[in-house]
């Protein structure tokens, strides 16, 4: 058998096991309602059989295609194939809850009440997969339908979109081969622009766009499930204004800590220490005090600062221990050069620190993004919510929680920081630091 013919026998292999893996999760079954959920009896059996085929088939097909390219590797073919197909599974498991969040949003259904279609196989009757029929974009609708965007906020989001779509196109380069160093610098123009535009949206978003026109054409204010472009314009806010404290307060805090030497700094850093061993809401009282006291309840600015003071110790503590690992001779010798300890930590530290004030900036904006108990606690004001009060507010009734438009707004309020990370993500791969004094 010539080799192009030989090649097509793991094709076949590839395509009897996914027909083999369709007939399987096609066949008939009733599923148990529990509550919410849906199980099939001996559910488990066909997970476990599933496996089987799938890893069998794809195994035998690497096997098959190795004794074609390369006889001696096919056993290691088989057994990378099959290990490849355990890794998906896993990673599949562990990513089920963000992809049946994503579904959810698209069903047209706004619950997840455990009624099984009557048409499907068993991941469809069972509820692991939503139903395709149910598919549609009203929760989108929904929640985006009072939203009413100006002129020039439509221009930023075009500009944002291209953006988008080329810090896509520098991703996908690079993972097939492109020119690094272009790519690269597309990426960081592109990641650059996505900031800045959405810095120009964060600022100029004002709750008077949220409305809707009653049969006498009066403005109506939108109920709040139908504000979450609203709430996530206050995240943004709060949480890259806390991000950027942290960053300022790392730098020079750490800093100090990492290069000088004087009273009292062993004894303040045990205090950090000693600090970040209690957590963050057993202070919520004294800040609610403080921040009454201070007439910054229900503001912004109360609660940037009560999310900027609890960084301090945690903030300083990284950069600190990431300047360690810097040799002081960079400093050393742009001093010796003339500059001053001042100019040494601004041109020198700086620059070969962006990776670390990047994840320190993420890592504060992340961790204030999805926080509740804090700013349920200072923000009253239904146009103050941030992201995490906002879902909260879709499960206040009792028995009408609205699943579906909870999902959409999930997915809405979950974009800003993958955008943002993947925009930046090239930054903190520690590149900054090639060219440094090494040790």
């Amino acid at each position: 058998m010539t080799r192009a013919p030989a090649l097509l026998v793991p094709l076949i292999v590839v395509a009897v096991t996914i027909l083999a893996l369709l007939w399987l999760f096609s066949l008939p079954a009733e599923p148990i309602s529990r509550g919410f959920f849906l199980t099939i009896p001996n559910g488990w059996a066909y997970a476990v059989l599933g496996f089987i085929i799938a890893a069998s088939g794809i195994g035998l097909a690497a096997y098959l295609y190795g004794r074609v390219t390369r006889p001696g590797k096919a056993v290691s073919y088989a057994l990378t194939a099959a290990t490849h197909i355990f890794i998906w599974v896993v990673v599949t498991a562990m990513l089920y809850p963000v992809i049946y969040l994503l579904a959810t949003s698209f069903n047209r259904a706004d619950n997840i009440a455990s009624v099984p279609p009557r048409e499907g196989g068993i991941l469809v009757r069972s509820g692991v997969i939503p139903n395709p029929g149910q598919f549609s974009t009203i929760q989108y609708e929904r929640v985006l339908g009072e939203t009413n965007i100006l002129p020039f906020q439509w221009l930023l989001i075009g500009v944002f979109v291209l953006a988008l779509l080329v810090l896509i196109g520098a991703l996908v380069g690079k993972r097939l081969g492109g020119n690094p160093y272009r790519l690269e610098r597309y990426q960081s123009y592109a990641g650059w622009t996505l900031f800045l535009t959405i810095f120009g949206l964060v600022i100029s978003i004002t709750p008077d766009q949220f409305y809707t026109i009653n049969a006498a054409g009066e403005r109506v204010p939108a109920s709040s499930e139908r504000k979450i472009l609203l709430y996530i314009r206050n995240t943004l806010l709060v949480s890259g204004t806390a991000g950027l404290f942290a960053v300022l307060i790392a730098t020079t805090a750490g800093y100090a800590f990492a290069r000088m030497r004087f009273e009292g700094r062993y004894y303040t850093l045990l205090t950090f220490i000693f600090v970040q061993m209690f957590p963050g809401f057993m202070a919520l009282v004294a800040i609610f005090y403080l921040m009454s006291y201070l007439g910054l309840l229900n503001t912004f600015t109360g609660l940037i600062l009560a999310y900027s003071g609890g960084a301090i110790a945690f903030s300083s503590w990284i950069f600190k221990g990431y300047l360690e690992s810097i040799s002081p001779s960079l400093e050393e010798a742009a001093m010796v050069d003339g500059t001053t300890r001042w100019g040494a930590f601004w041109y020198i530290i700086l620059p070969v620190s962006i990776p670390m004030l990047l994840f320190i900036f993420l890592l504060q904006f992340i961790g204030t993004y999805s926080e509740f108990i804090l700013a349920s606690t200072l923000l009253i004001g239904e146009n103050n919510w941030t992201v995490g009060i906002g879902l909260r507010n879709f499960t206040a009734g009792r028995f009408d929680t609205q699943w579906g438009a909870l999902a959409a707004s999930a997915v809405l309020g979950s974009l800003p920081i993958l955008i943002i990370f993947y925009a930046f993500q090239g930054a903190l791969t520690g590149q900054h630091t090639a060219g440094g004094v090494k040790g």
